[in-house]
């Protein structure tokens, strides 16, 4: 199944753990998985892009402001450190970096646990669609860092810690501590479904087809209906070979749908696995 696929479907398929469920599901071509069931890193991994440099982004997005009244106003609500009204009048140029980087700042005035879940999840939805490799890894680092200042600020608040732990496996950096996070809140909840859904992707991604497929037929133990749970759990099974279960699977997970658009999509992956190189 294709990246575009999955997007499409995961925008259709309510989610628990939103945007970190559906990145791209291929095994990096580079990585060793332990028999200990821990994922081992390769040695040489690539290295992280360079990060956008938001300060010289915004006074390159002010000097093309042609309007006095509006570049005057946005310099007295950056003096005044107005960081809502900010964000505001960034929306109305259609500046989404701009405004990513003033939802962080309006967290850190703030110094709320909701306060930060928020910048983190308008940074993290921004990263799905970022026009390049800089502008993604300064909106990951930035999910990144307010989800981990969420979780200081409340520790017992679990959905917090599974954002946390999705954005260690979207950034780049080293995906294990992740999954030493879930790993633990299934060791505390054995029926936390986002959780398991986070871990069983994460088994696809790195190759663990049997540890992916045994969390996920728990969540279906649990939730016969649950949409996310069919879909990655065709995946894997398409993984190793086994188109008809993954058929069979797909045929589930499109009547627990009611978007005609995420059907189709559903429909066109079942096609490409039909197929004699599917």
């Amino acid at each position: 199944m294709n990246r575009n696929q999955i997007i499409v479907i995961a925008a259709c398929v309510t989610l628990g753990v939103g945007i970190y469920l559906f990145a791209d599901t291929k095994k990096p071509k580079d990585e060793k998985v332990a028999d200990s069931g821990h994922t081992t890193m390769p040695q040489q991994q690539e290295q992280k892009p360079e990060s956008l440099n938001i300060e010289e982004y915004i006074i390159d997005v002010n000097s093309k402001v042609t309007d006095k009244a509006t570049k005057d106003k946005i310099a007295q609500l950056q003096q005044s450190k107005s960081y809502k009204d900010l964000i505001q009048e960034y929306k109305k140029a259609d500046k989404p970096l701009a405004m990513a980087y003033y939802a962080v700042k309006m967290a850190e005035a703030e110094n709320k646990a909701e306060s930060f879940v928020a910048a983190g999840d308008f940074n993290s939805m921004l990263m799905q669609t970022a026009p390049d490799e800089k502008a993604k890894s300064f909106l990951s680092g930035n999910a990144l860092s307010c989800y981990q200042k969420a979780v200081d600020l409340d520790s017992s608040n679990t959905e917090n810690k599974i954002r946390l732990a999705g954005a260690y496996m979207e950034s780049g950096g080293p995906p294990m501590q992740g999954v030493a996070i879930l790993l633990d809140i299934v060791r505390k909840d054995s029926a936390n479904i986002d959780a398991l859904l986070m871990l069983g992707r994460f088994g696809i991604i790195s190759g663990q087809y049997e540890k992916a497929i045994a969390r996920l037929e728990k969540i279906l133990y649990l939730r016969p209906q649950n949409s996310d749970a069919l879909l990655l759990l065709a995946e894997a099974y398409n993984a190793q070979g086994n188109k008809t279960k993954a058929i069979e699977l797909l045929e589930r997970c499109k009547k627990t749908l009611s978007n005609p658009e995420a059907k189709k999509e559903i429909e066109n992956y079942i096609k490409s696995i039909r197929k004699p190189n599917g």
